[in-house]
Parts: structure tokens; C-alpha cells; sequence
């Protein structure tokens, strides 16, 4: 008769908490190979010639920015990219090891302004040189569906973030 309660407890026992150790134990194993993807969330000051930019199709207004930023917010790889004080974008991208890739795609107000059409976008191809501070982005802008438009070459340096005072 008390072998029954005993064999009962001991696979409630497996059951309820050797199963799970197992699996926690394989799922922290199989975690180790994970790494976060570079950040690139903040604020990137923009440093491009003017009249190379304003030579792409959707570049000009771009180009009259001299002040020119992208603010990018990032969740794991992916982020949104907007163009800080300059024209709206809609805009999106992913973070391949330390390549950066985006499509800027103008609202239909900028592509109005600019001549470039509503299907016209741009491409946007860096490198994230984590090793310097502040980080830096060095890479390329193109413009979607224009062969003959040259490649912009462009660097641009993350400004510091605010200091948070008060927090722990």
C-alpha cells in the first residue's frame, strides 16, 4: 500500500520540478550564443555634402538642412529613423552586426516639394564603428529606382545623450 503514494510522488516530483530545471538548464545553454545587437538609438549628426545630396532625386531638401540629424530608436535590431529638423519620413531599418541598413521613404508632402515622386526613396548603408566614442556612422546614400544617380557618401557622429541625474 505504500508503494503507491511513494511511486505518485516521485513522478509528481519529475514532473513538477526536474522537467523544468531541465528545460531552464537548455534554455540558459542554447542563451549563451546570443549577443545584443550594437546600439544605435540616439541622436547621429549628419555630415554630407551639400551638392552631392541635392544631386539625388529626393536629396535637395535634404541638402538645405545644414543642420541636418538622424534621430533613430531602436528595439533589438530593428529601428525607426526619422530626420531630425528636416522633412517627414516614414522610415524604418535593421542592425546586421554592425551594419546598418534603412529605407527612407518621403511623405507625400517632401516628395512634392522635392520633384521626386511618391514611389522615389532613399537607401541608407553604414558601418557603426563601436569602438570609438562617440560612436560614428560612416556608409553610403542612394536613391531607390535611379540608376544613373551616384552614391553620397556620408559620416555621421552620435551626439551624447543627456546626463540623467536623480536615477540609481
Amino acid at each position: 500500500m505504500s508503494s503507491h503514494p511513494n511511486r505518485n510522488f516521485i513522478l509528481a516530483y519529475i514532473l513538477l520540478v526536474a522537467l523544468p530545471i531541465v528545460g531552464l538548464l537548455a534554455i540558459l545553454k542554447s542563451g549563451r550564443k546570443l549577443s545584443a545587437p550594437v546600439s544605435v538609438d540616439g541622436l547621429w549628426h549628419l555630415q554630407v555634402d551639400p551638392a552631392s545630396l541635392a544631386s539625388l532625386p529626393c536629396g535637395k531638401t535634404l541638402a538645405e538642412n545644414p543642420e541636418a540629424a538622424l534621430a533613430i530608436s531602436q528595439s533589438g535590431k530593428n529601428f525607426t529613423l526619422t530626420l531630425a529638423n528636416g522633412p517627414k519620413s516614414i522610415s524604418s531599418g535593421i542592425v546586421e552586426g554592425t551594419t546598418v541598413s534603412a529605407s527612407i521613404a518621403p511623405s507625400p508632402e517632401w516628395s512634392a516639394q522635392a520633384g521626386c515622386g511618391t514611389d522615389q526613396g532613399l537607401t541608407l548603408v553604414a558601418t557603426v564603428d563601436a569602438k570609438v566614442y562617440p560612436r560614428t556612422l560612416a556608409g553610403q546614400i542612394s536613391a531607390n529606382h535611379c540608376t544613373s544617380c551616384s552614391v553620397i557618401e556620408f559620416h555621421a557622429v552620435r551626439q551624447n545623450p543627456p546626463v540623467r541625474t536623480g536615477l540609481h
